[in-house]
């Protein structure tokens, strides 16, 4: 309950950047809306749904391409300086719970 109410009263702006690649990655398909649902749920702000999601299919393609997870989360962390390692985690689990599930089940 502690941890819910501390991703309440952080506000966090989704500013991770889609990494470049030599060909483009496949777009990783999802629910948009859903994603977006659970992002405010679990207490994430963003000015721009836009840019969270480019920044939740951002983080399945990083996975996508073999980056691993404590690397993702720590760019997310860089990217977005107003989370903690915990709240990056968070984004990046339900980035993948909608848009690369098939990614949780390598963890």
């Amino acid at each position: 309950m502690k941890r819910l109410l501390a991703l309440l009263a952080v506000p966090a702006v989704i500013g991770l950047a889609a990494p470049a690649y030599a060909g483009p990655p496949p777009v990783p398909d999802g629910d948009d809306g859903a994603f977006l649902s659970a992002l405010h749920q679990a207490g994430f702000t963003f000015a721009n749904p836009e840019a969270a999601v480019g920044a939740g299919r951002a983080v399945c393609s990083c996975l996508n391409n073999g980056e691993s997870g404590l690397e993702l989360v720590h760019d997310v962390k860089t990217h977005n300086p107003g989370m903690d390692m915990e709240m990056a985690s968070n984004f990046a689990m339900l980035s993948a719970k909608y848009y690369c599930p098939h990614q949780l089940s390598k963890a």
